[in-house]
């Protein structure tokens, strides 16, 4: 928890208040424009997420969704209420193919499929960002392991360290001093980088880091979407161990130089498509 607060002392945050019972006074006067976004921030099967992630309080005029996710691949119940959000919105972009398709569906709006506000920073910025952690192992090549779900590879993982000469620094489930600046750094200094996890494959692909990934295995619902679509923009399918493309090797070689100037376009399609929704805000 204090690794994730003193991360939180670089963020500005409003003291605006806003929760079922209650939404202080002059939030809708303080601000110009409210954008919502990004990881999962729509996901229905979330206990966490209700209505207020559309933000119903806010004059359509002045909302936007950026990247926003769904994390699944297709919405089962309260369609109608939810198409009825998201016409809610001045404009929509969203992190994932399967989250255009869900728009389309409710909506009849074909919408930008744009980049995860992660990848908008500079690795540099990032890279100052980042605090090595108290952790036993990181003065030593590891590889390290972060997986979310139901630990069903261990022993695949397991192996690819063996092959490597690398020990593991497993995130998962252990009560390690790590917050996202210690989480960053663990990453940029990894040999090999293994995950379940959307925003490790970002940043292993920001740190250019060698990675596998493995598909997220939960009683939840199927939540691939968001590597399907990160995989298709930077040609990264030979990443995911499931998949008739994967190719370790290649994983350790990866062509850097292809995946900047990829990344340099999407950036400047995605900030193209942000600031021309905020110039329409108000209009």
């Amino acid at each position: 928890i204090g690794s994730f607060h003193k991360f939180d002392r670089m963020i500005s945050f409003s003291k605006a208040i806003v929760s079922k019972e209650f939404v202080s006074a002059d939030l809708t006067t303080r601000y110009d424009a409210f954008i919502v976004g990004s990881d999962q921030v729509w996901n229905p099967d979330f206990d966490m997420n209700s209505e207020l992630d559309y933000l119903p309080f806010i004059d359509r005029g002045r909302k936007v969704a950026y990247a926003a996710s769904f994390g699944v691949s297709d919405i089962c119940e309260d369609r109608e209420k939810t198409a009825q959000l998201l016409r809610g919105f001045k404009s929509i972009s969203v992190r994932e193919d399967a989250g255009a398709e869900i728009v389309y569906k409710l909506t009849g709006q074909r919408i930008a499929v744009v980049l995860d506000p992660t990848m908008l920073v500079s690795v540099d910025e990032w890279s100052r960002l980042s605090t090595k952690p108290d952790v036993t192992g990181v003065d030593t090549p590891y590889l390290l392991k972060y997986v979310l779900g139901n630990d069903v590879h261990k022993m695949e993982i397991e192996s690819i360290a063996q092959n490597q000469g690398l020990q593991v620094i497993d995130l998962g489930g252990n009560d390690l001093p790590v917050g996202p600046s210690e989480f960053l750094w663990l990453i940029e200094h990894a040999k090999v980088v293994c995950i379940d996890s959307f925003h490790g494959s970002v940043f292993s692909l920001l740190f250019h880091r060698p990675f596998v990934i493995f598909e997220r295995q939960s009683a939840n619902a199927d939540m691939s979407s968001r590597f399907d679509t990160l995989c298709r923009v930077f040609d990264m399918g030979h990443h995911r161990f499931c998949s008739p493309e994967f190719d370790y090797e290649r994983c350790l070689d990866e062509d850097w130089g292809a995946f900047e100037r990829r990344l340099a376009a999407e950036r400047e399609r995605s900030l193209g498509w942000l600031s021309r929704a905020l110039e329409e805000v108000g209009g």
